[in-house]
Parts: C-alpha cells; structure tokens; sequence
C-alpha cells in the first residue's frame, strides 16, 4: 500500500474435494510433518497454537519457522528449494502476484461458502489472471473513527458531518470537518464518498478505461462539500498536517491507519471506529486495502504433504476460529481478513479496521504508479487538490489531471 507496507497487504484445492476425496493419513500412518515459515510476528503467534492446527489435520504434524524479521524471511524465500522449502509460507499480497508467475506457489480452488466468509476484496487481492493464490489473512487498510466528545454517534451521511462542521466551526473553534492523516492515499474515502478516485468498476472488476478523478458527480460534489463562496477550500476536509488538529479536539472526523493510532491515543482522544459514509445512509466511501496471505508451495507436492496442507488452509486459517486464534496468539492483534472474525476481534482498533475493510477496494498499484502521462495518480491527486484548494478552477484542474491518469491507467491496462 501507499503505506510502503505491500501497500499491502485473496485457496483450497477443490473445497469440497479437497475435504471429502483427498484421502487423509491415520493417525497409525507414519506422520508427514507439514512445514511453515512466517515472520517474527506472526511466527511466534503460530508457535503457540500448533496443538490447534494440528487438530485440524489428524496424522500430520505441523512445524513452524519463525524468522527473525519480515525482511529475513524474503531472503530465505528467495533462496528456498524443494529441499529446504516451507509446504506453507505467510506473506503479503505481492507473493500472489511473483509466486504465480514463478510456479513456487499453487493456485487453489475456492468454495463459494469459503468465499462468502470474507470480502470480495480480499481474494480479489490474491488472485491472478482468474486464479486464488492464496488464503487471506489480515488486512493493510484505513478505517474512519470519530471523535465521540464531538459526535457522539457516528454520522450517517456526508451532510451529517458537514452541517455539523458548519453549525460548530466557530463556537467549537473546529479546523476541519474530515481530517486525513495519510495525504491523498488516505483521502480515497473522501474522494469516492464525493464520486471521484481513480477509476470505475464493472461489477467488481477494475475499469481502467474510466477516469473517475473529474467525473460531473465529483466536481458537483466537491464544489459543494470542499469549497468555499470564494473558490477555495472552505477546511471542511484537510488531508495535509491535519492530524495535530484532530488530537487537540479540534476535528470530529478522522482517516486513519493501525500507526496512527498510538498518537491519538496518547493524546486522550475518546473515539469509536467507523467507515466514512457516502452522500445517502448505508453507503460508504471506499478506502484502499491490501492482504496477507497464507499460501501453498510448489514444495508440499514434493513433500508429499500437499494433501495435509491443503487442509490446514482450509479448515484452520479460512475458519473463523483459526483466524481468531492465530489473532489472539499475536502481541499485536491485526485486521483479520474473515468478516465474522473481524467483527469478533478482542482488541477495538483491529476490530474496527477490519470491519471498516468491508467497504475498501483492491488497491492496484500498477496503474496507480503508472508514470506514463508524466507522474503517477498520488502525485496528480496531491497537485490536483492543492490547486483546487488554493482556488484554481476546479473544472478545468479536474480535467487537466485526468488527462495524465487516462494515459497511466490505458498503459497499466496493457500489462
């Protein structure tokens, strides 16, 4: 993600096949030890709890290899062979795309009830030209919170947080309505809220050939919303130095991350979880996301285990249990990738981050970093806005800045 995480951050062979034909070893068998590597994170998380993954895969044993850092355990993959090679490995989202085209990682068939437990994003994520590439894990994505001594229900509309903006900047001595913490990337929300972003969808497939940055909804919408009787910013929504307003009370609406968290919670805000609603009650903007994931190497064929790990996938980390316990076993819990699990995460800021993903959208980064119009879409959005704000017509701004994205997004299409 834009977070310089993946900008993270998506499976079973034949669900039901894989389950009721693939003959399983007895426990009397000779047992075939099924391999994992994972980070200094989430390895020592699955240390704790092979008893329960190994349970879920009788007459196999379950080994993990913590490595002593994320970055540890790429060399070690990149070094991996069929000798000395995991049968599982826990990564981000980008093995998807480097292990599809290697052969080291499996594709994996997906039960539709497998699916339908977590968001369309998230195997969107870790699927390559039509195949699943992994399970997915946790989420790399933004949420909205609100601060509760200012709003203490969560707005239902757009115009909730502005008429609220409105009605209390002077009294409350308010800086912004909507503050993003994250520059541009982080504003998604704001931007798709209001009818613009980046690209259109059909159904929910990317449409690169829709510019959606200066679609006639959005410029509407953000004269409305984002300007003032003057043609500049009226503050309603900041997305650059914001965050010092939002921690000394005097924003109601942030965009925020995992890492931002630590901030406003040193800074005694009271504030609940959320997504950034759209202009009508029960739609919402969409932020970005990215997944970890767990997937099957080309190793567990040659290990024999790929029956056993094929399983382990899908009954341990596709569950609502495993996710909850792999979870749990963490110092810091994550936004899980499995609705219900998220919904029933322990710690609030993971809970609300994961329930939030529901309304977020692959984050592409192809096209989003394509230059061939002459700089990427954070650079075109960053300038676009700033001009806008600084009272630059917003039209003709709008309409410049699509032009470049139009020629990124056609090149990105291309592959």
């Amino acid at each position: 993600m834009r977070k310089k995480r993946f900008g993270v951050v998506g499976v079973i062979a034949a669900a039901a096949l894989a389950v009721s034909v693939m003959v399983v070893p007895t426990a009397t068998a000779a047992s075939k030890t099924i391999v994992i590597w994972a980070d200094d994170t989430r390895g020592p998380a699955l240390e704790k709890i092979v008893k329960q993954m190994e349970a879920e895969v009788p007459g196999y044993i379950v080994s993990v290899k913590s490595f002593a850092s994320y970055d540890a355990l790429g060399t070690a993959w990149d070094k991996a062979t069929a000798a000395t090679g995991p049968d599982i490995i826990l990564r981000d989202g980008s093995l998807a795309i480097t292990g599809s085209k290697s052969g080291r990682i499996q594709s994996l068939i997906v039960s539709t009830t497998t699916r339908a437990a977590f968001t369309k994003a998230a195997f969107a994520s870790l699927t390559i030209k039509g195949k699943v590439y992994g399970i997915p894990t946790d989420a790399d994505v933004t949420g909205m919170i609100y601060n509760t001594a200012l709003m203490p229900t969560a707005p239902k509309t757009i115009q909730d947080i502005y008429d609220y903006y409105t009605a209390n900047k002077t009294s409350k001595s308010l800086s912004n309505g909507v503050c993003s913490f994250n520059g541009t990337w982080g504003a998604q929300p704001m931007l798709t809220a209001l009818g613009g972003g980046t690209w259109g969808y059909k159904g929910t497939t990317a449409d690169l050939s829709k510019v959606l940055f200066n679609s006639s909804a959005f410029k509407s919408n953000a004269k409305k919303y984002l300007l003032g009787a003057d043609g500049k910013t009226n503050g309603f929504f900041s997305y650059d130095g914001c965050d010092t307003a939002f921690k000394a009370g005097k924003v109601p609406v942030a965009l925020v991350g995992a890492w931002n968290m630590p901030g406003v919670q040193s800074a005694g805000i009271k504030y609940a979880w959320g997504s950034l609603p759209g202009l009508t009650a029960g739609t919402f903007g969409n932020q970005w996301v990215g997944y970890a994931g767990a997937y099957l190497t080309s190793y567990a064929t040659s290990h024999g285990v790929k029956v056993g790990a094929n399983q382990l996938l899908n009954r341990f980390f596709a569950s609502k249990e495993g996710q909850l316990a792999f979870n749990e076993a963490q110092k810091a819990q994550r936004p899980l990738a499995h609705i219900e699990a998220a919904a029933a995460t322990k710690d609030v800021d993971a809970a609300g981050l994961g329930q939030a993903s529901r309304n977020a959208v692959q984050q592409l980064n192809g096209p989003l970093g394509d230059k061939t119009g002459g700089a990427d879409w954070y650079a075109v959005s960053d300038d676009a806005l700033k001009d806008i704000f600084a009272g630059k017509d917003l039209n003709t701004t709008l309409d410049k800045a699509a032009v470049i994205l139009a020629k990124n997004f056609a090149n990105a299409a291309k592959g």
